[in-house]
């Protein structure tokens, strides 16, 4: 039959009787980047991927990645690795010349030792080996357009559903201070790198937009640790996260829960002032628009949290004022990005509780700044 999709372990996809109501739970949320589909496939089939690339970009919901869109000047490889570690699914094109590319192998190894679902595009006879653990939707007729229906947002967040869950993340620990700062801005300018931006969710603390923006050898990082000394390469790595996630907020705003009582006893008081003029300025240079903030005021600060999009999540399990916060666990696994991103809004909107709107949170926070600021210096 013309254009027929024979399905080969088909109980991966959702059908098109099923309910979708748990794969609508982990949908894009407004305002956040589609989803993701890396296209893996041989060169002498270049048509055939660009095909795929153009019906996938021409869903609701879903962008295709592929080598096309790769920077000049760049490690091939390194992008292939970045884009795939970015991507919420994996999807190779599976033809007898591929079959025939170690590369395209590994790439399928990759995303599988990452935990990425794996959607793979049969032309022809299911090619042997490691893939055949995978289900396939096989392309009959070679005509892209057969399948339209079958790469929906829908079916994805499906198929992304079925990867849900702690065990199936992959994670980076940065065991102290120096290292989440380093790990958050290379995180950051990976997504840069693909050339996207994403909205920065934070909450614990004053948040890194109250770390300064000046050159480590500014007074001013003297006045931040107040009472104690740090190391230049612990301002520097400070001041690259603050510059990488500056970067997105400009570009695609902020969402910000501060813990404005935080004392800073252990620094003085001039620290926590210079945190908080700093803060301050960021907020004053953004906009209602582009700029939210609830204020929770909690004596416990036993946990950060921090989201760039629906790219990345960083997440700190412990903390203390004077080491700052350790065990960050870093992962980009996108069904446990996406439930962070969820509770994070939940908890938002519950600070606010209908008394600010969102448009006018960043004037009341700005107001509540000042007036901190103004009680600390009389």
């Amino acid at each position: 039959m013309p254009n027929e999709i024979e399905w080969v372990y088909r109980a991966t996809i959702v059908s098109t009787s099923e309910d979708h109501s748990a794969a609508k739970s982990v949908g894009p949320l407004e305002g956040e980047p589609k989803y993701r589909a890396f296209i893996s496939y041989s060169h002498e089939n270049y048509d055939l991927a660009s095909k795929l690339a153009e019906a996938l970009d021409n869903t609701d919901g879903v962008e295709a990645l592929w080598d096309e869109q790769f920077a000049h000047g760049q490690g091939f490889h390194e992008q292939i690795k970045n884009h795939i570690a970015h991507a919420h699914v994996f999807v190779p094109i599976l033809t007898e010349q591929a079959s025939q590319r170690i590369w395209v192998h590994q790439e399928i190894g990759f995303s599988m030792a990452l935990n990425i679902p794996v959607l793979p595009i049969a032309v022809g006879e299911l090619p042997e080996g490691l893939i055949q653990l995978k289900h396939a939707l096989r392309l009959v007729d070679g005509d892209v357009n057969s399948i339209r229906g079958y790469l929906s947002s829908e079916r994805i967040a499906a198929l992304i559903e079925r990867s849900s869950g702690r065990s199936e993340a992959i994670y980076a620990c940065a065991e102290f201070a120096e290292d989440r700062a380093r790990l958050m801005a290379q995180y950051a300018e990976d997504v840069m790198a693909l050339g996207k931006h994403g909205i920065v969710r934070q909450r614990g603390g004053l948040s890194s937009f109250a770390i300064p923006t000046q050159t480590i050898g500014h007074s001013i990082w003297k006045r931040r640790y107040g009472n104690f000394t740090k190391s230049d390469d612990h301002c520097r790595n400070q001041r690259k996260e603050r510059l990488a996630l500056g970067r997105h907020a400009e570009a695609r705003g902020c969402k910000l829960i501060i813990e404005s009582d935080i004392t800073y006893e252990k620094f003085g008081v001039d620290a926590r002032l210079c945190r908080l003029e700093c803060l301050l300025g960021f907020l004053q240079s953004m906009n209602n628009e582009n700029c939210q903030v609830a204020i929770h005021l909690d004596q416990s600060h036993s946990e950060s949290v921090t989201l760039v999009g629906n790219w990345f999540c960083a997440e700190a399990i412990a903390g203390s004022l004077q080491a700052g916060f350790r065990q960050t666990v870093f992962t980009r696994h996108a069904p446990t990005v996406m439930e962070k991103l969820y509770d994070f809004d939940a908890k938002f909107d519950e600070l606010l509780d209908g008394h600010i709107r969102k448009q006018e949170s960043r004037d009341y926070a700005i107001a509540h700044i000042e007036d901190l600021i103004k009680s600390l210096k009389s």
